[in-house]
C-alpha cells in the first residue's frame, strides 16, 4: 500500500503546494508486490508542479491522488456486465474527484440529493471541518463516504467505488485537470461510471483580455482570465475526455462551464442559506478571506440566483474586471460555487444532458432556485 513514507519529505512538501502526484506507467502494466511498492520514488513517481488556488485544501489533494494511483495498481474488481442508462438513477453511486471547495461541495451536494457518494481525503479532520458546520450542529450525511489514504480497506473501497460508480464528477477549484494516468484510474477501460459531469471554464474568449488579466494579478488571483495557455489546457482535456467516453459503450458526458468561482458557504447567521441547499461550513470563509471585508460571505448573501447559458457562450467581465474581481453582487464572468455544484449534480440525473455543455453565471436573488426553477433553467439550455 502506498503511503507518504514512500516519499522523501522534500518531495512531499513540494506536492503539498498544489502538485499532482501520479504513478509511473511502467508499474501500471503489472500487479506490484509490496516490495515493488517500496522502490525509490525516482523510478516510478512523477511530480508535476501545478499552482494551488486554495493552499490549505490543495495541501492534501496530492495525498488523495496518491490513493487513486495506488488503487490503479490493485487487482481488478468485478465489473458490472450490463449496460446502464446514461442518466444516474436515484440512489445511484457517484465518485467525485478534484480539489478545493468546489470539489467538496459537489460531493456534498450529490450526497444531499440521495446519491451514494465517495471522495478521498488525506486528512479527514480537515475535510470534516469544511463539510459539516459545528456552529449549526450539522449532522454528517450517511450518503457521503470519505476514504483515507493509508489503510488497505480504503484502497479496496476506492477500487469498489471506481468499478461500481454510476456517475463521476470532476471538479477542480484550481486551474488544472486530471492527468492521463489518473483519468485512466477513475475511468477504466471496462466498468466504472457511465455518466460524467465535468467542470470546465468559459473558453470562448468573449469579455476577456488585458483588463481581466490585470485584475487577476492585482485584485484576486482566482479570477478566470482565459489566457491562451489555460484555454488550450481545458480544450485538450475536454477532447481527451470525449474521446475516452466515446470508446465506452453507453457512456455520456456533460460539461458545466464556469468563470471566477465565488462563495460556497452558509452566508451570515442572520441570513443563512436554507438547510435544503448544501453549502460548506463557516470555516470556508476563514480559509478564503484575504480582505478586510469578507466579500465571499457577502456573495453568498446577495447572489443566490443563477443564470444558465447554452454551450460556451458566456462572456467575461471585460473593462469592469477590476471592479468585479472581489464583487459580492451578480457580475459578468462570475459563477457561484453553490450553483455550479447544483448544475453538476442535477445534470447527472437528466438523459437530455448527455453530450451537452452549458455555462453557469450569476443572478441577483434573495432565495436559491427551487427544484422547479432548476428544471426550467436546465430545460432552456439542454
Amino acid at each position: 500500500l502506498l503511503s507518504l513514507s514512500s516519499l522523501d519529505r522534500s518531495a512531499a512538501h513540494t506536492a503539498a503546494g498544489g502538485t499532482t502526484v501520479t504513478a509511473g506507467h511502467q508499474l501500471l502494466t503489472t500487479t506490484p508486490t509490496r516490495k515493488q511498492l517500496r522502490i525509490s520514488r525516482d523510478t516510478w513517481l512523477q511530480i508535476a508542479s501545478a499552482p494551488a488556488q486554495h493552499t490549505m485544501i490543495a495541501r492534501h489533494t496530492c495525498c488523495a491522488l496518491l490513493l487513486a494511483a495506488a488503487a490503479a495498481l490493485q487487482a481488478p474488481q468485478r465489473r458490472r456486465g450490463t449496460v446502464r442508462m446514461a442518466a444516474v438513477p436515484p440512489g445511484g453511486r457517484v465518485l467525485a474527484v478534484g480539489n478545493g471547495p468546489v470539489f467538496l461541495l459537489a460531493a456534498k451536494t450529490a450526497a444531499k440529493m440521495g446519491y451514494k457518494t465517495t471522495i478521498v481525503s488525506a486528512r479527514e479532520e480537515l475535510f470534516t471541518q469544511l463539510l459539516w458546520s459545528e456552529a449549526r450542529e450539522e449532522p454528517r450525511d450517511p450518503n457521503l463516504t470519505v476514504l483515507g489514504v493509508t489503510r488497505d480497506e480504503d484502497v479496496e473501497a476506492f477500487n469498489d467505488a471506481v468499478a461500481n460508480a454510476d456517475g463521476l464528477i470532476i471538479a477542480f477549484d484550481a486551474e488544472q485537470t486530471l492527468t492521463d494516468t489518473l483519468l485512466d484510474v477513475v475511468l477504466p477501460a471496462t466498468g466504472g461510471a457511465k455518466r460524467v459531469a465535468c467542470l470546465s471554464k468559459h473558453l470562448n474568449g468573449k469579455g476577456y483580455g488585458p483588463f481581466v488579466a490585470a485584475s487577476k494579478t492585482a485584485a484576486n488571483k482566482e479570477v478566470w482570465a482565459a489566457s491562451d495557455k489555460q484555454v488550450q489546457m481545458y480544450r485538450d482535456f475536454e477532447n481527451k475526455l470525449k474521446s475516452k467516453l466515446a470508446s465506452r459503450e453507453g457512456s455520456g458526458l456533460t460539461i458545466v462551464r464556469c468563470g471566477t468561482l465565488k462563495g460556497g458557504g452558509p452566508a451570515s447567521p442572520d441570513d443563512p442559506v436554507p438547510d435544503a441547499v448544501p453549502t460548506l461550513s463557516e470555516k470556508l470563509y476563514d480559509d478564503l478571506a484575504k480582505d478586510i471585508v469578507n466579500w465571499q460571505l457577502l456573495f453568498d448573501c446577495d447572489t443566490r440566483g443563477v443564470a444558465l447559458t447554452p454551450g460556451d457562450s458566456a462572456e467575461g467581465p471585460g473593462l469592469r474586471a477590476v471592479f468585479t474581481a472581489c464583487a459580492s453582487d451578480a457580475s459578468p464572468g462570475d459563477s457561484g460555487r453553490v450553483q455550479v455544484c447544483q448544475a453538476l449534480v442535477r445534470s447527472l440525473a437528466r438523459d437530455d444532458a448527455e453530450g451537452k455543455e452549458f455555462g453557469v453565471t450569476t443572478a441577483a436573488a434573495e432565495k436559491h432556485s427551487s427544484d422547479a426553477g432548476w428544471a426550467a433553467a436546465l430545460d432552456s439550455v439542454l
